[in-house]
This record gives C-alpha cells, structure tokens and sequence, in this order.
C-alpha cells in the first residue's frame, strides 16, 4: 500500500496543526476495510468498526512479527483497564499510525528540521503476500526537473532495506 503523500492531511500539515494519524492510517488501509466490511470505517457502529480493525491486525505484521504479538503487553494492560474492544482496536490503529506517518508530521520536526522516524515496517499478509505499508513519492531536483525520491522514501526504502536484512527489532522496546 502506498502512502498517498498527495492527500490533505499530508500535504497540508504544518507545525502547530494537529496531525490526523488515525484519519490517514484509515484513508491507507481503506481496501482492506472495505473488504471486510463494503463500507467505510466511518460509516460502521463502533461494534463493526471494531470488529473490522481487529480483523486487519490480525493479518498485519510490523516488522516480520504479527501486529498482535508485538503489542501484546499493550493490549494486554487495556484489557486489564477494562477498556471495551472498541477502545482497544482504535488506540492499537492510533500506535500504528503515530509509527507509521510520524515522519509527515511537521510536529514532530527537530532542531534540525528532520523529520521524526520509527524503527518499525508494517504490511497486510494477504494469500500469503506482504503488502507493505510505504512511500514511493517524489520530489523535482534541479532546472531539468529530474525527479529523484523524496527524503520520506528514501526513509522506507532504508527500513525496508533494514527489514530484508533483518536489522528492524521483533520486540517492543
């Protein structure tokens, strides 16, 4: 699944706006939700929302590991909090997402103007084939106005690398 680097929340984020991660990670993962359920997230109960997302985590992995084994401790202390699935699905979707678009988020930006990164990949294993979440945009370099990889995908393609390489960690630290 490609990032869509063209979508508003992307394109327009600044400092000192809020950052819609949840909205995004939802917009991305939108042909998995519509497989399970034929409708968009915000158009189902919190009951089939819930039902949905938990689906999807099941067949995700974050860097080779299952999406469920990875943030079992997290999970495990909402359970203990009493907090219902609805709750749990959606603050699991907003981790992910924070991972995920951390580095679109003027927000987050250093002194340096860097963007902020995560050591984690996430993909849907769907049949037995790892659809990666990623970016592949690009940016115009130069008066000829050859395109080259903009610096967020050149920051997935390294972690993909790292991925492959087996460099990316399989615990939560």
């Amino acid at each position: 699944m490609i990032i869509n680097t063209e979508n508003p929340i992307i394109s327009y984020a600044d400092k000192g706006k809020p950052f819609q991660y949840e909205k995004i990670f939802f917009s991305t993962i939108e042909p998995y939700i519509l497989e399970f359920k034929n409708a968009r997230l915000d158009r189902l109960t919190d009951e089939d929302a819930a039902r949905c997302l938990a689906r999807i985590f099941k067949k995700m992995e974050v860097n080779g590991v299952p999406v469920l084994e990875f943030f079992e401790e997290d999970i495990n202390k909402m359970k203990a909090l009493n907090h219902s699935q609805y709750d749990i699905t959606t603050k699991l979707a907003s981790m992910i997402a924070h991972d995920i678009f951390c580095c679109f988020d003027k927000n987050l930006y250093d002194e340096n103007d860097e963007f902020a990164v995560c050591d984690r990949l996430y993909c849907i294993v769907k049949d037995g084939e790892k659809d990666y979440i990623y970016c592949d945009s690009t940016i115009k370099e130069g008066k000829l106005a050859r395109k080259k990889p903009s610096p967020e995908a050149e920051y997935f393609a390294e972690l993909m690398k790292f991925n492959e390489q087996g460099r990316l960690p399989k615990k939560k630290d």
